[in-house]
């Protein structure tokens, strides 16, 4: 099923944030792939590893989550 998008790029400006403490993140392979995300996500304007938090970035830590993002739009082109 996803064969169709097999070598797409994501071509919008993106802002990645994850909590350091997310599981994923400690898989094997995680950091070699979040350093490689910019050949699949050219646009990427940062990576954003927030110390101490887990999975629900956006609810353990709302302040600093909604800060970030209006940072980033606001760092977009009218």
């Amino acid at each position: 099923m996803m064969a169709a998008f097999e070598g797409v790029k994501v071509t919008v400006p993106t802002l990645f944030m994850a909590g350091d403490h997310h599981m994923v993140i400690a898989f094997p392979g995680a950091a070699e792939h979040l350093a490689n995300t910019k050949h699949s996500v050219p646009l990427l304007r940062d990576i954003q590893m927030l110390p101490g938090w887990g999975h629900w970035t956006q609810q353990e830590r709302p302040t600093e989550v909604n800060a970030a993002m209006i940072e980033f739009l606001r760092s977009l082109p009218i």
